[in-house]
């Protein structure tokens, strides 16, 4: 029966832990990413603030689901064709 010495066990537990460089960079690449992210959010919220037709949504026949309504000609709201 064997038993662990104590420098055993510290070795075996810094082998199992990242390196501390890995750390580094996994951090590096998070922090990169969350900028990139900030970036891209704030460039959305300024061209829909600066260009509104751009963000508005084409509004659709109730119920059919099918095209916008200028692409309707016949369609006019609470008047059947």
């Amino acid at each position: 029966m064997s038993i662990a010495t104590p420098t055993a066990t510290k070795a075996a537990t810094r082998a199992s832990l990242p390196s501390r460089a890995a750390v580094r960079w996994y951090q590096l690449a998070v922090l990169v990413l969350g900028l990139a992210l900030a970036a891209v959010t704030a460039l959305a919220v300024y061209f829909a603030v600066h260009n509104p037709t751009a963000a508005a949504v084409p509004a659709t026949i109730s119920g059919t689901g099918h095209g916008t309504v200028a692409e309707q000609p016949c369609w006019q709201p609470q008047i059947p064709c």
